[in-house]
């Protein structure tokens, strides 16, 4: 927690100039403003706000306050107007105006905060404290909790700065044998090269029907194997949510960087945008920035992690969760925004599919769940896929502050996300962190998603979990490609058997490409010959 004090002056114009019978009054009003009212709510002094000195020219009436932590000088300044309302009323005088000028939150130690944080003027450094001078905040800017929430912003980034910039801290938790691998080769390029999947735009595929008739079948696979038996339903989930949903989720504040927007046309009726048509059908140049003249302010993203949809359809609804919710999604693409040169083949692309596994309940029933999902999930590694894998656990610097994680150290019956990861062996040795691919998690959020959410437990005594996993369908088939290749004799039988009847691979007169058709007529002597036997 980082220790701040707050100062301020708090300026009321008033509807004309103070009497001298009431300016006489004021030293005793400040008395009990300073004993009572700027002390309520505080159980020590030092945590209370005062009065430090006060100034009347004209008609303006100002008190310089000095504040700690619980009565802060922004609310302060609040119980100071209510207070003089009926004070100024006895002499028939108005507030016209309240606002708080020179105001300066006062940290103890060196933070790396800036100038371009809202309402933030200037910030010094001296003495060993950082002062964050604020710019001059009019009533209505007092009445919202700016303030508070730049508070959990400044200690936002201090926790980020101490977890080292990272995203979460990584323990390992358990891991296979490891093994020797005969095929080495990069399953991404054969993929291409051979046309089975062809590049669209930066980490998007067309996927050909070979490859769609893998990852459905895998995912079929994982459904039969690990969602049904555990009493997971399907359901569909929108793609495309208001920005509110992103804003309530905290994704807005974390993720905006790695979203993709959405923007309306300014109307549905086809003479709004004539010149538009004009513009194209003469130039045939699909000029964006000119598009944009034609287009409302973004009010919808693209779905950046699949199960927001399922918290808003919740939104203010009561639950008594004596059977949990246990859903899954698997009705439609993910987006997310990588740098260009984070996008490579089926390791992290713009566009992908996954199959979202969501579930709420009391806090025991939400563990309990991740429990056995992370029990089948071992059971399909292991069993079905024959992968060499680990488990680690991830904790989300997000979630600490958010208050559901405590301490930083491993309790898995705490909020937080264990990450799937699979060896590649054509990535170089395991030593190599960049050899290993997350193919998928699981996540118990505690109430991070329930409380801006609005849901709520039938037992006012008694709080609302959810937790959530991904099985990222392009992930989890390059991992298993590259640890066994494409010749099914190397495959668990359970996958040889569920991708039996795999349609042919297309050849027309110039695709594939001259150096694809030589990998393709390779696969052609195995993967669909012992598929389609």
């Amino acid at each position: 927690m980082i220790r701040m004090r707050y100062r301020g002056t708090a300026e009321f114009v008033l509807s004309k100039p103070l009497p001298r019978e009431a300016i006489n009054e004021i030293p005793k009003l400040i008395d009990e403003f300073n004993k009572n009212i700027l002390r309520r709510g505080a159980k020590k002094e030092e945590e209370a706000a005062k009065i430090k000195s006060w100034t009347t020219k004209d008609n303006t009436l100002a008190f310089e306050i000095v504040s700690g932590t619980k009565v802060r000088v922004h609310v302060a300044t609040l119980r100071i107007r209510k207070a003089l309302v009926k004070f100024l009323g006895q002499h028939r005088i108005g507030i016209r105006k309240t606002r708080l000028v020179d105001a300066e939150i006062i940290l103890d130690g060196d933070y790396n905060i800036t100038a371009q944080i809202p309402f933030v003027k200037e910030v010094v450094k001296e003495g060993g404290k950082t002062i964050v001078k604020l710019e001059v905040l009019e009533e209505t800017e007092l009445e919202k909790p700016y303030i508070d929430r730049m508070i959990k912003l400044f200690e936002l980034k201090e926790l980020r700065a101490k977890w080292g910039g990272k995203a979460e801290h990584w323990i390992l938790i358990k891991s296979s044998p490891p093994r020797e691998y005969t095929f080495k080769e990069d399953p991404n390029i054969i993929l291409e090269k051979s046309g089975l999947m062809k590049r669209y735009a930066v980490g998007q595929y067309v996927y050909t029907p070979p490859l769609a008739w893998m990852f459905n079948k895998l995912q079929e696979l994982f459904i039969n194997e690990v969602l049904k038996p555990l009493g997971f339903i399907e359901v569909i989930l929108p793609k495309v949510s208001p920005l509110e949903v992103a804003l309530r989720s905290g994704h807005l504040k974390g993720a905006a960087h790695n979203m993709v927007f959405v923007c309306t046309p300014v109307s549905s009726d086809p003479s709004e945008l004539e010149s538009w048509y004009d513009w194209v059908y003469i130039t045939e140049n699909p000029d964006g920035k000119m598009l944009q003249r034609y287009l409302d302010p973004v009010s919808y993203y693209m779905e950046y992690a699949q199960c927001p949809p399922f918290y808003a359809f919740l939104s203010k609804e009561v639950i008594d969760p004596k059977k949990p919710l246990k859903w899954y999604d698997k009705s439609g693409p993910s987006f997310r925004f990588e740098p260009v040169g984070g996008v490579r083949g089926l390791e992290r692309l713009f566009e992908f599919h996954r199959i979202e596994i969501i579930w709420l309940g009391e806090p025991e029933q939400v563990i309990q769940i991740r429990n056995e999902l992370l029990e089948k999930y071992e059971y399909f590694m292991q069993k079905v896929l024959d992968l060499e894998y680990r488990f680690a656990w991830v904790t989300p610097w997000f979630l600490v502050h958010a208050g559901e994680i405590r301490e930083e150290k491993l309790d898995l019956n705490q909020p937080g996300t264990i990450d799937f990861e699979a060896y590649l062996p054509y990535k170089g040795p395991r030593e190599d962190p960049h050899s290993w691919l997350e193919i998928g998690n699981i996540s118990i959020h505690g109430t991070k998603f329930t409380k801006p959410f609005l849901i709520k437990h039938k037992n006012p005594k008694k709080i609302v979990w959810t937790g959530c996993s991904g099985f990222g369908t392009e992930r989890w088939l390059l991992a298993f490609l590259a640890q066994h290749g494409f010749d099914p004799d190397n495959w668990p039988e359970k996958v040889r058997n569920a991708f039996k009847g795999i349609p042919e691979p297309l050849e027309i007169v110039t695709y594939p490409k001259p150096e694809g058709k030589k990998i393709l007529e390779d696969l052609k002597k195995t993967l669909f010959a012992k598929l389609r036997a």
